[in-house]
């Protein structure tokens, strides 16, 4: 698996905060992910992040893993429409550089937390790292995003909140055509994490995002 691949290739720098964030982290409920995909993740993202301040990387982590989860949500279906039926193909919504994580509107605000602003900082650090290796050897696509390679988005655990949950108009409307009720819990949690100012970390994600998707996505979900 690409994603597996990055992380096997991280540098690793210091494991001495490894057992502290498995304890932390691992435990949690990831219902789209496999506990030995979980604990690998953490493993090779602490040991490169290790000598960051404890609460910061734990919540980039923990970021990396709610981003994974979005993607395969969304993998399972609703990026067929993408693929497929979008109106504005090629490159559809990755119109601009949306995958900074904190746009004017964020640094504007006297909210801010300044653990919100490190996580931007080292999320930023970790897009660079993530996209540079998965679009080696792969042309990107000029005009659009900066990540956008010829074959997709080059960001599988850093998308920005906004990527990460920004659903077109279409979309939605395909999704509720599909799915009525059930799709819009799901699609009202997404839209609220994508329309907040990032001020904590908080801001970066949702439960209720993972909780909706789990029902409306749950033949995707791992067994056993």
């Amino acid at each position: 698996m690409p994603i597996e691949d990055w992380l096997g290739a991280l540098a690793q720098t210091d494991h001495s905060a490894t057992d502290g964030d498995l304890e932390s982290l691992s435990g949690r409920d990831y219902p789209f992910l496999p506990d030995t995909c979980v604990c690998n993740q953490i493993e090779r993202l602490s040991g490169h992040l290790g000598h960051r301040h404890n609460s910061v990387r734990r919540e980039v982590i923990a970021y990396s893993l709610y981003i994974r989860q979005v993607d395969l949500m969304l993998q399972s279906g609703p990026r067929g429409f993408c693929g497929g039926r979008c109106p504005s193909p090629p490159a559809g919504c990755c119109n601009s550089n949306h995958f900074v994580i904190m746009n004017v509107t964020d640094i504007m605000n006297s909210q801010n937390s300044p653990v919100a602003l490190h996580m931007a900082h080292m999320i930023g650090l970790m897009q660079k790292l993530e996209s540079s290796h998965h679009g080696l050897g792969t042309a990107m696509r000029p005009g659009y995003c900066s990540m956008l390679a010829q074959d997709g988005c080059t960001l599988r655990l850093f998308k920005s909140p906004r990527c990460a949950h920004f659903m077109c108009e279409g979309l939605r409307q395909e999704m509720l055509r599909e799915s009525g009720d059930a799709a819009r819990t799901f699609l009202a949690a997404m839209k609220d994490v994508e329309s907040t100012t990032i001020s904590s970390p908080a801001s970066f994600s949702s439960q209720a995002v993972i909780d909706q998707g789990a029902r409306l996505f749950s033949a995707h979900l791992p067994q056993g």
